[in-house]
């Protein structure tokens, strides 16, 4: 299939940092998920992805991490026998707003593993996957600043992002929170779930994207169509 010019573009400018991060990623841990890149070509209903979700102490790029929540999704299935929720331990005292949000108190994220190894085993799952997130550039943004904090390594990625794609596909008039996750789940008619755990929002997030996927009718998009733009 020809590439638009939009897409055209995207992809010239994604090879580009693909190789350079490749490039840094020599002789480091990361070397192994640059090995496998993902083809934005393929269909849509073929192409493996991670549903992923953060929970941090803020949402500045260089917030601590405190959980990793992911879970695949194979050929328009949640796969819940690949679900991880992974505890990031805190290397300095929490904030008290973020604490009332995310519920992982100064104890409970002093006994998480180290950034580095959780950042190990999610890029072994992520190898050869594209991500799946609700408002994906916050995801992308803290696994990035991850990546250079733990290896010196950029983070480049496939992003697929179900915020963006509600107004992609589904443009109308919206309140201000009209966005949010609960909010587009609820009018999907999923079910409620709670909150700010990393994997139930990877969850609640994969759900919401088979329930857009549905209803648009994907069954002959490629993986570049619902790509995150920008």
């Amino acid at each position: 299939m020809k590439l638009g010019w939009q897409n055209w573009f995207q992809e010239k400018r994604f090879a580009a940092h693909w190789d350079r991060a490749k490039e840094a990623a020599q002789s480091t841990p990361m070397a192994d998920y640059y090995s496998a890149p993902v083809q934005a070509d393929q269909l849509l209903n073929d192409a493996p992805l991670i549903a992923l979700d953060f929970e941090s102490d803020g949402l500045e790029e260089d917030a601590q991490l405190l959980e990793a929540g992911w879970v695949a999704v194979e050929g328009g299935a949640v796969k819940l026998n690949s679900a991880r929720r992974l505890r990031i331990r805190a290397e300095s005292r929490l904030q008290g707003s973020a604490v009332i949000i995310h519920r992982i108190t100064d104890d409970a994220a002093a006994e998480g593993q180290s950034e580095q190894d959780v950042l190990l085993a999610l890029l072994a799952d992520l190898k050869g996957a594209a991500i799946l997130a609700h408002a994906a550039f916050i995801e992308h943004s803290f696994l990035n600043a991850a990546c250079l904090r733990c290896f010196g390594v950029p983070f480049v990625g496939r992003f697929i992002c179900t915020m963006q794609l509600e107004e992609r596909w589904f443009p109308r008039e919206r309140t201000a929170d009209g966005l949010r996750l609960g909010k587009l789940r609820a009018q999907y008619g999923l079910p409620y779930y709670r909150a700010h755990d990393g994997l139930t929002d990877a969850l609640a997030c994969a759900e919401l994207f088979l329930a857009q996927c549905a209803r648009r009718r994907t069954e002959n998009l490629l993986l570049e169509d619902v790509l995150m733009r920008g």
